[in-house]
């Protein structure tokens, strides 16, 4: 098992021209590993498989159908090879990066997807320094480099994470990158692995999800747009997933008639899951109103996901047959890399009316480490009264544990309000102790609300 697994899907780095030694005559894909490496017998003194899928493809005709074949290919050699090498287009390379991120499981191997710009048998090609560094960096233990058990992309000069990756030029040889995670790695005279960034080789069995469904629409906020549009399109398909591509921090307009098509869509079965239009940040819905009536729509953040990597979590989630609110959970914690922060959400009480105390009690997992808490929102939407609002919210655990800022008060003259509050070192402190948190809401007066929400914000790197 010394052997690296070189897997041709096609692509300008598999391109070799019709009439050998004519630089003008037209590309064709490469018809094996011999003719591959034909200009470049040094690609020969690798010790690496060949194989390519049934059909070689240009990557703008990348589909779920050939990601299927790949994750088919690598469990079938999974046992056979120390590491796998992915020859791909550029244009869909981040899109096939992030499927077989959520399609391979409990990797313990290299697997690393690259391409070029420009074709292997051209004198400026970037092609081959790619390929031999992939290749070198697959078969880690040959060439005595740090393991990277995960699916990533190697392109010049730059290992990155798969799922975080994203082509940002459409000619220059530093196409791809990762906005919101740091490489994995450099090339240069030699081959330096941050290990502090990769994921850890799994000790638990290999194996493959199939899992996808491919009934989601992408759809991009523009000042303009037509609501009803949106609506149409969705009276006539069986689309289950709806990635909401919207402004800065996750704002999207506010009308009345925006939202309701949103409430509508929502209310019909379909995920719908807000990323940001920024290649860099992250969506905090809630942040300010032009979020906020999301949220309260029933719009599910999706965090600092590149849209490469909601795309194919979306389609994974929705082909395990997962309910719809249990797809929301999911999108918002991490599975293998892709985002930053896990989001838990405790939807604590829908409307209530007049009343003057309410407490709530939620459990939380044992797993949670209290130190990786970055931050918590405790939210009550459009609280009213007839009168001056006035509320207390307290937080305690099962101990009776002095709690540093453990009650907040909001006193409005005004009759109705919104109270966001943190209980950010309250929740560290009794989750060191237990998994319970209790809150408490009181007022002098009647109040009603339409909507109690808890989050916890988990650093997951």
């Amino acid at each position: 098992m010394k052997k690296v697994l070189v897997i041709n899907t096609g692509g300008t780095i598999g391109m070799v021209h019709i009439e050998k030694g004519n630089p003008l005559s037209p590309l064709k894909p490469a018809e094996d590993w011999n003719e591959i490496a034909a200009n470049y017998p040094l690609l020969n003194n690798f010790d690496t498989g060949y194989i390519q899928v049934k059909e070689l493809i240009d990557s703008s005709d990348m589909n779920p159908d050939i990601w299927i074949e790949i994750a088919q290919i690598i469990e079938e050699s999974y046992d056979k090879y120390c590491g796998f090498v992915v020859l791909h287009g550029t244009d869909t390379m981040a899109f096939t990066a992030s499927a077989l991120s959520f399609m391979l499981n409990n990797l313990s191997k290299p697997v690393i997807l690259t391409g070029s710009q420009v074709p292997l048998e051209n004198p400026r090609s970037d092609a081959l320094q790619n390929l031999v560094t992939a290749i070198q960096i697959a078969g880690s233990e040959l060439y005595n480099i740090s393991l990277v058990p995960e699916v990533s992309i190697f392109f010049r000069d730059h290992l990155l994470r798969g799922n975080r990756s994203r082509k940002l030029d459409a000619s220059n040889y530093y196409g791809f990158s990762t906005p919101n995670y740091p490489n994995l790695g450099v090339a240069g005279s030699e081959i330096k692995i941050d290990n502090s960034k990769i994921r850890k080789p799994s000790e638990k069995e290999f194996f493959v999800d199939y899992s996808m469904d491919t009934n989601v629409l992408v759809f991009d906020i523009f000042p303009g747009f037509n609501p009803e549009i949106l609506k149409n399109i969705f009276k006539t398909n069986d689309i289950k997933g709806l990635i909401l591509k919207t402004y800065g921090n996750g704002n999207a307009p506010t009308s009345d008639a925006f939202v309701s098509v949103i409430e509508e869509i929502v209310k019909s079965g379909v995920t719908v899951v807000n990323i940001s239009q920024c290649p860099t940040g992250m969506v905090k819905m809630g942040l300010y109103d032009a979020s906020t009536r999301l949220l309260d729509a029933g719009v599910v953040s999706g965090m600092d996901l590149t849209p490469e990597a909601a795309i194919a979590k979306l389609m994974h989630l929705l082909g395990r047959g997962m309910d719809n609110k249990s797809i929301g959970n999911a999108i918002q914690l991490d599975i293998c890399g892709e985002q930053s922060l896990d989001l838990l959400t405790y939807r604590l009480d829908d409307a209530n009316e007049g009343v003057t105390s309410k407490s709530f009690e939620i459990v939380l997992s044992k797993e949670i480490d209290p130190s990786k808490i970055k931050r918590t929102r405790f939210r009550v939407r459009n609280i009213s009264s007839s009168d001056p609002i006035d509320l207390r919210v307290s937080i305690k655990g099962e101990t009776e544990l002095p709690l540093k800022n453990s009650i907040k008060t909001l006193t409005r003259d005004g009759e109705t309000a919104d109270f966001l509050i943190s209980f950010d070192h309250s929740t560290a402190q009794i989750l060191e102790k237990g998994t319970k948190i209790y809150f408490n809401m009181e007022s002098q007066r009647k109040i009603s609300w339409d909507r109690v929400v808890f989050e916890i914000f988990i650093d997951k790197y």
